[in-house]
């Protein structure tokens, strides 16, 4: 069992996000902090410091630490529960914190946003996909997460099967189940073991096979296409265009993309690589192009030779 002294619920449009958040704080007695109530908390910290993070990368990534510094005093002295603003990165792998996301079906969040501005299903969803982009946007231009991951969440809740009162009951029941996995010792199996790396692996062409076998030469750890980057969503919030890099390497924490096409056929995953950049700033990822690709097997072939 783990104790939490911060709960932070990141929410999709009309799920029932706030109102499970409200439920939350008054059984647990947690202060609830909403946008403006946030904002007002970070000017404890001095009045003229940001309550919105800063464009700029590295303004970004020291106002995050101060934040979740600020946070983590907080915490000790009394408890709250964080409702949105980027609280799932901002608190990321904070042992005393516990990431909830409540999520609803297009349908259903559609019934609820006609029923709560009493409008027809056209108005209804165009009132639903801009504040679906207008969080999406924050979020992935702010902290370059994709927020609707569960990989960043101790519990995902969907309230098309759970009403406010017993998805309450589900997150406290939860909370006390969570098992705090114990920390890693030097010398233990590591996070991506060997022998789990490209093992069994069906490549989409010879060339990428090629290229493990180049990493497995060099003993660099490495995973195929682990994971996929949404690009693109339609009006309604649809995702419409997607993009997995093809090899992933834990150790560098890096994505590498490979192509061994003629250049003038790579624009549209250049096109794909800047995207991801924008909207991911903190995913570092390099493409490695045909000219690359034949200069490093020359080499490994001139070594072979030696």
């Amino acid at each position: 069992m783990a104790n939490f002294s911060v709960i932070t619920i990141s929410r999709e449009v009309e799920s029932y996000g706030d109102e499970i958040a409200e439920r939350l704080s008054q059984k647990l007695k947690m202060e609830l902090l909403d946008k403006e109530k946030f904002a007002s908390l970070l000017r404890d910290i001095s009045p003229q410091f940001s309550t919105e993070p800063p464009e700029d990368e590295r303004e970004r990534e020291h106002w995050i630490r101060e934040v979740r510094s600020f946070l983590s005093q907080r915490a000790s002295q009394k408890p709250f529960i964080l409702v949105g603003r980027g609280g799932q990165k901002i608190l990321e792998n904070c042992p005393f914190t516990f990431h909830i996301l409540v999520v609803a079906s297009q349908i259903t969040r559609l019934r609820r946003t006609m029923e709560k501005y009493q409008q027809d299903e056209v108005t209804a969803s165009r009132i639903l996909a801009e504040r679906d982009q207008q969080r999406e946007r924050f979020l992935r231009q702010t902290f370059g997460v994709d927020w609707r991951d569960p990989v960043h969440y101790h519990l995902v809740v969907n309230t098309d099967f759970y009403g406010i009162n017993e998805a309450t009951d589900l997150i406290l029941e939860a909370q006390d189940r969570v098992v705090t996995p114990p920390p890693q010792k030097m010398g233990e199996r590591p996070l991506f073991p060997r022998e789990d790396l490209g093992q069994k692996t069906t490549f989409s062409h010879p060339s990428e096979e090629e290229f493990a076998r180049v990493l497995d030469f060099y003993g660099v750890r490495w995973l195929y296409e682990p994971r996929t980057f949404p690009l693109e969503w339609d009006e309604e919030g649809e995702l419409t265009e997607a993009f997995a890099p093809d090899f992933y390497l834990p150790d560098f924490d890096l994505f590498i993309e490979l192509t061994t096409q003629k250049q003038k056929l790579t624009r549209k995953k250049n096109r794909k690589v800047k995207k991801l950049r924008e909207l991911y700033p903190q995913v570092k990822i390099r493409v490695v192009y045909a000219r690359d690709y034949e200069y490093i097997l020359s080499h490994l072939k001139g070594e072979g030779n030696e």
